[in-house]
């Protein structure tokens, strides 16, 4: 069960921060430059938050569903509207 714990707030919350980033970059108006260094150092912020959510919070399933469900809607809202 720790385990578990641990591999979810490490690579499947990494994951998650990782499209937060990435839609950051894509979807928020300003200059392309300043898009992706935000979108870059908002990724350790977001991936420490849900490491700690995670392995605070008692119901696994819950955070599982919580994290690929970012993962899914950030990636998916990013490859929508594009870098351009």
């Amino acid at each position: 069960r720790e385990t578990l714990r641990w591999l979810l707030a490490g690579p499947i919350g990494m994951v998650a921060a990782m499209g937060v980033g990435i839609a950051w970059a894509a979807l928020v108006p300003g200059e392309q430059q300043t898009r992706l260094v935000v979108g870059g150092l908002i990724v350790p912020v977001v991936w420490g938050g849900c490491m700690a959510w995670t392995l605070a919070d008692n119901r696994i399933i819950r955070a599982t569903a919580v994290l690929v469900g970012v993962a899914v809607v950030s990636f998916g809202a990013a490859i929508l509207k594009g870098f351009a």
